[in-house]
C-alpha cells in the first residue's frame, strides 16, 4: 500500500460544533517532488469537495428565496396600502395594516434564514450596498418596520422592501457555480509557442549529450598518445605544438559537428521538436559549444596522467553540467554561491541560449556570446601551454 486516505466516521458532527473534518492522507514516498505532488493533489481535492458543498447550499438558498421574495412582494404591496389607508385618514384599516406589514416582516426574518450568509458573500463579491445594513435583508426590512408612523418612514420602508427584492433577483440570477467560485486564473505564454515535456528538455539533452562526447574525445586524445609513444615523435620532428593542437582541434571538431548535425535533424525531423528562430544562430551556439567543450577536453588531456583520470573527470563535468546547468533545475532556484559554479559551464549558456533560439524565435544573447568566446579563447590558451610542456623537448 503506497496511500491511504482517512476520512472521519462522522464529519457532519465536527462541523457543527465549529471544526473543520480534517482529511488525512498518509503515504511512504521519499521523493521530495512526489510528496510535494500528494500535498498538492490533496488541497485540490479537499478544495473540490469544499466548493461542492458550498454550490449545494447556495443553490438551496436561492430556491426558498423564491419564497422570500414573494413575502417581500407582499410587504411591499402592505406598506403602499398603509400609506394611502394614512393618506385618507382610515384609523382602523391604518392599524390593522401596521399589525398585518409587522407580521410580513416577521415572515420574511423566518424564512429568509437560509439565504443570510448567501446574500452577504454577494454583498462582499460585488461591493454593492442595497439597504441601511449592508446586504442583511432582513435586519434592514425588520429595522424599517417599527418605522412606520410618518409618511416618510412608510416611504422608506417600500424603499428598502423594493431594494430588497433586487437584491434577491441579483442572487438568484447569477449561478451557484459563479457565487461559490467567483474568479479563475487564465494563462497566456507570449513569444513561445505551447511546449510539450520533450519540446523543452530536447535541447538541453542534445546539449548535455555533444558537450560530454567532445569532452570526452579530446580528453583522451594525449593521453592516447603517450601511452603509444607518440609524443617523441613530435619532440624530434619540425612541427610545433600550436600545430599539433589546432590540428586535434580540427579533427575532433569535425567529427562532432558531424554527430551535432545527425542529432539536430533526429530532433526536428524525428522527434518534431518545434522551431522558431534562425538556423544560422542555432548553428553559432552549437558550433561555439564544441570548440569550448574540445578545448576542455584537451586541457584535461594535457594535465592527467591516464585515461582513467581523464574519463573520470569528464564525466563529472557531466554530472555538474546535468544538475547545475538548469537542465533539470532551473538556475533562480539554485543557491547564490552554486550558481557561480552554474555559469562557469558551457552547457548552461548553450542551453539557455538554444531554448530561446527555438522556441523564442530570439538571437544571441550578448552574455551567452560573451562567455562562450571567453570560454574558446581561455581553455585554447590553456591547452596550448600544457601542449607545449608535453611536446618540449628533454
Amino acid at each position: 500500500i503506497d496511500l491511504v486516505v482517512t476520512i472521519p466516521p462522522e464529519p457532519a458532527e465536527i462541523i457543527r460544533a465549529g471544526e473543520s473534518a480534517v482529511v488525512k492522507v498518509t503515504h511512504n514516498q521519499l521523493d521530495p517532488f512526489e510528496q510535494a505532488t500528494i500535498a498538492l493533489l490533496s488541497r485540490s481535492a479537499i478544495d473540490t469537495v469544499n466548493r461542492s458543498i458550498l454550490e449545494e447550499l447556495v443553490i438551496q438558498g436561492q430556491n426558498e428565496s423564491s419564497t422570500v421574495e414573494i413575502l417581500l412582494a407582499d410587504a411591499g404591496t402592505t406598506a403602499s396600502l398603509l400609506k394611502d389607508a394614512r393618506a385618507t385618514g382610515n384609523v382602523a384599516e391604518e392599524q390593522r395594516l401596521r399589525a398585518q406589514l409587522s407580521d410580513q416582516v416577521a415572515g420574511v426574518n423566518t424564512a429568509s434564514e437560509s439565504v443570510r450568509g448567501a446574500m452577504r458573500t454577494l454583498e462582499r463579491l460585488t461591493g454593492q450596498s442595497r439597504s441601511e445594513t449592508s446586504g442583511q435583508l432582513v435586519n434592514a426590512v425588520e429595522g424599517s418596520g417599527t418605522r412606520t408612523d410618518d409618511e416618510a418612514s412608510i416611504e422608506e420602508l417600500e424603499t428598502e422592501l423594493e431594494e430588497a427584492r433586487a437584491s434577491l433577483a441579483e442572487f438568484r440570477s447569477i449561478p451557484a457555480q459563479v457565487l461559490v467560485s467567483p474568479f479563475e486564473s487564465s494563462t497566456t505564454v507570449t513569444d513561445a509557442p505551447p511546449l510539450a515535456i520533450t519540446d523543452f528538455y530536447a535541447p538541453g539533452a542534445m546539449v548535455l549529450l555533444l558537450q560530454h562526447l567532445a569532452i570526452t574525445f579530446a580528453a583522451l586524445s594525449f593521453v592516447r598518445e603517450r601511452a603509444l609513444g607518440t609524443p617523441e615523435l613530435f619532440t624530434v620532428s619540425p612541427i610545433r605544438p600550436i600545430e599539433v593542437l589546432i590540428g586535434k582541434y580540427i579533427g575532433f571538431f569535425l567529427v562532432s559537428i558531424v554527430i551535432g548535425a545527425s542529432l539536430s535533424a533526429l530532433m526536428f525531423w524525428g522527434l518534431r521538436i518545434p522551431f522558431e528562430g534562425s538556423l544560422a544562430a542555432y548553428a553559432a551556439v552549437l558550433v561555439m559549444l564544441l570548440v569550448v567543450s574540445l578545448g576542455i577536453g584537451f586541457v584535461i588531456s594535457a594535465a592527467v596522467g591516464s585515461d582513467i583520470q581523464a574519463v573520470n573527470i569528464a564525466m563529472i563535468i557531466l554530472l555538474l553540467s546535468l544538475f547545475f546547468s538548469g537542465f533539470f533545475i532551473s538556475i533562480d532556484r539554485l543557491q547564490p554561491g552554486v550558481r557561480a559554479v552554474s555559469w562557469g559551464l558551457p552547457a548552461t549558456h548553450a542551453i539557455d541560449s538554444l531554448r530561446d533560439v527555438m522556441f523564442r524565435g530570439a538571437g544571441i544573447d550578448t552574455r551567452t556570446l560573451l562567455a562562450l568566446l571567453t570560454g574558446i579563447a581561455g581553455t585554447f590558451a590553456v591547452a596550448w601551454r600544457l601542449t607545449s610542456r608535453r611536446l618540449a623537448p628533454h
